[in-house]
């Protein structure tokens, strides 16, 4: 996708300039840093990122761009799909104190012009536009005595047409501190399904020593928008990682991924799962192993039809001083007709020997021969399709821990099909 911004394609970069300009965030090291590399990216030719170039961004890249992120909805329905929790409301990225309802446990703060850099040269052109742009860092600690309840972050996003793209920026610092225990439920929606907006997040994780997080991502936004997710975390000593994945909507969505497993006897898990009908999902994963006896397992699944495409691409790294791996990662795709794509690259790079480390990828139509095998139990041939499909559904979903959490999102993917 980077090769593809050019002044001869796109009037993104131009257009981002001058609205970001009366935002006067141009005196931060962050911003010279990422808008020299920008300029660079701007004058690559397009066969730059040849894995990127079979998402389809004209459309995108030749709006017209708008910067309104401070609306509020006072008749919105602020609730969570689930019960019991401590709810955390975001409006256009903006945080409301006001909707929200969280324990004392939780410490949400707001900082302005950051300079703290975090620089992926091999990330694409939204990541820097959002390092060099979004001048605000919302910053949540959790500490060891929160109690069970999930955290509930909600994100209500919206754009003001059909015609324009509202820019929305976000950065997120969330620290599970030592010890500390917890499930963080994300939520992306909006309150208009017909206008456009382009959410691009940045968000760093820090799970510390003998912490664990259950990190549960419900993407639910509406077809004329895109979605940008790019997520940091790193994991210390004795802490776990449970992190899951469910994407419906966005014109073009994209999750990028990089887990840093500094601490010994970590344990992650990594899933996604997609529903795509006449859109573009990207999933980007790079889990680097840097000290000893850990584990790491992903699942990426994802339905397609309706001429969709989907991109996996994920990287596993073992570095010298990281024995005793058990690091695995496998993709799966179910096509639904001969319309839709589905890529993947898995990578490893192993530099130890006492590792074990797996990938493995299938790509499929529906069976037929399952089909014909439940026909003759008597069922239909539409509940057929629909019981193979909502079985890859669940291979997903059931690497839920919470109950109420999981029977809902199944529920969800169900009404799909």
């Amino acid at each position: 996708m980077t090769g593809l911004l050019n002044s001869n394609t796109s009037n993104l970069l131009p257009q981002w300039y001058k609205l970001f300009s009366k935002e006067k965030t141009y005196n931060s090291i962050k911003f010279y840093k990422h808008w020299k590399y920008i300029k660079m990216l701007w004058s690559i030719p397009n066969t730059y990122n040849k894995y990127y170039n079979d998402i389809n961004y004209n459309k995108l890249l030749k709006s017209k761009f708008i910067l309104q992120n401070n609306k509020y909805f006072n008749d919105f329905n602020i609730s969570s799909i689930i019960s019991n929790v401590h709810i955390l409301v975001f409006i256009n990225g903006n945080f409301y104190s006001e909707l929200s309802s969280y324990s004392n446990n939780i410490n949400i703060k707001l900082e302005y012009n950051d300079n703290n850099i975090n620089f992926n040269k091999n990330s694409d052109i939204f990541y820097h536009l959002t390092e060099s742009f979004c001048y605000k860092t919302y910053i949540i600690d959790i500490n060891k005595d929160i109690d069970e309840k999930p955290i509930y972050l909600l994100h209500i996003n919206d754009g003001l047409s059909k015609s324009t793209v509202n820019i929305l920026q976000n950065r997120y610092y969330i620290n599970i501190l030592k010890n500390a225990k917890t499930h963080i439920i994300e939520y992306f929606t909006n309150k208009n399904k017909y206008y456009s907006y382009i959410n691009s997040i940045n968000t760093f994780i820090f799970i510390h020593n003998y912490a664990t997080l259950e990190y549960t991502k419900l993407s639910l936004e509406n077809y004329y928008s895109y979605h940008f997710n790019y997520k940091y975390i790193t994991i210390s000593d004795h802490a776990k990682l449970n992190s899951n994945i469910f994407v419906i909507g966005n014109k073009i969505h994209k999750d990028e991924m990089h887990i840093k497993s500094n601490g010994v006897d970590t344990s992650i898990c990594a899933n996604s799962l997609s529903v795509l009908s006449n859109n573009s999902n990207i999933i980007d994963t790079n889990m680097h192993h840097i000290a000893s006896n850990c584990t790491s397992n992903q699942l990426h699944k994802a339905i397609i039809s309706n001429n969709s495409k989907y991109l996996f691409n994920g990287m596993i790294k073992i570095t010298k001083l990281a024995s005793k791996i058990n690091s695995n990662i496998f993709s799966q795709g179910l096509l639904l007709d001969s319309t839709s794509q589905f890529n993947t690259k898995p990578q490893i790079e192993i530099y130890n020997r006492k590792v074990h480390c797996t990938h493995g990828v299938i790509i499929s139509n529906i069976n037929y021969d399952q089909i014909f095998y439940l026909c003759s139990r008597g069922i239909s041939y539409v509940d057929a399709k629909k019981i193979i499909i909502n079985a890859s559904f669940k291979e997903v979903i059931n690497k839920i821990s919470h109950y109420e959490l999981r029977k809902i999102i199944f529920d969800i993917f169900k009404s799909l099909i």
